[in-house]
């Protein structure tokens, strides 16, 4: 077994990224999955096994694929953060609202975070996308 400092650390962010209360996707530049984690399984109902290797846009028909590409752009070529806020468009991927408490709305109202996240040789192949639950705050805001 191993037991290092380092290791210990790679454990614990590999939990923490399973459990942490926010989604967290990677996908390359042709928007094929590489990570899943626990919050997406959770609010989608979809396991990693079945959403890695697919293309965002076969296992969410429901994102406008041009839209989503050409706000994705300048995170692959600029390496600049990109946003999706409730605001200008609810959601990015439909999830069931599973609070309790706000569960008068039919989804998960979404701000969505784009990030480049770049290679040794300065290229960004690849980007997470980190989708957080805002959906207490919309509902107060549009009451």
């Amino acid at each position: 077994m191993i037991d290092s400092p380092e290791f210990e650390q790679f454990n614990w962010m590999v939990d923490m990224v399973q459990n942490i209360d926010m989604g967290l996707i990677v996908v390359d530049r042709d928007f094929n999955i590489h990570m899943w984690n626990g919050f997406m399984v959770h609010h989608t109902g979809k396991h990693p096994n079945k959403v890695q290797g697919k293309c965002l846009f076969d296992v969410f028909p429901e994102i406008n694929e041009a839209w989503f590409r050409a706000k994705c752009r300048p995170v692959f070529e600029l390496k600049c953060r990109g946003f999706v806020v409730w605001k200008q468009r609810p959601y990015l991927f439909r999830c069931r609202n599973v609070r309790p408490i706000t569960g008068e709305a039919e989804f998960m109202y979404q701000n969505v975070s784009l990030n480049p996240i770049v290679n040794l040789r300065g290229e960004a192949q690849h980007m997470f996308i980190s989708v957080a639950d805002v959906t207490p705050e919309a509902l107060a805001k549009l009451h």
